[in-house]
């Protein structure tokens, strides 16, 4: 097999693997909005909807995840995969949802990417790699890691 097979074998696994989590966030949401309609019925108080932001919130990785698909899938075809060496930021390690990686390309760039999972960061610790395509004119590459399917967008951001 050829490399560019493998890792078209290897990206097609990773996305699929990524809508799956997707609409698991997306079934949770769901899921809550309605324990919370049964609940707001079954106490007879509308008060109970000032939790649907926390519904929304379980929704925001999934749709993040079907906002970017179109864009990914993009930049893995129009860019080869390259490997990175990468480490997290001291002090900017994870800041809210995003994670903040130093590549070795440049001195004054860092590699955003959004709501790694813990077994995903845990992996970037040991490996210190990920593959990446691109990134494009407008500072956004598709990211995956090897050995762990993960794949998302990132964005390459100047310090």
């Amino acid at each position: 097999m050829t490399t560019s097979l493998i890792a078209r074998e290897w990206t097609d696994r990773c996305l699929a693997r990524a809508d799956r989590r997707a609409v698991v966030f997306i079934a949770v949401a769901v899921a809550s909005f309605g324990v919370l309609c049964l609940v707001a019925a079954w106490l007879d108080s509308k008060w109970v909807f000032a939790l649907t932001p926390l519904c929304v919130e379980f929704a925001v990785p999934g749709l993040r995840h079907f906002c970017a698909r179109r864009r990914v899938r993009a930049l893995s075809a129009a860019y080869p995969w390259e490997r990175v060496a990468v480490a997290f930021v001291p002090g900017r390690a994870r800041v809210g949802w995003q994670s903040y990686l130093e590549t070795d390309r440049s001195d004054r760039t860092f590699l955003r990417l959004p709501a790694l999972p813990e077994r995903v960061r845990d992996h970037l610790r040991r490996t210190g790699e990920v593959w990446m395509a691109g990134p494009d004119e407008h500072g956004r590459a598709a990211v995956l890691t090897r050995g762990k399917p993960f794949l998302t967008l990132g964005r390459v951001v100047v310090r």
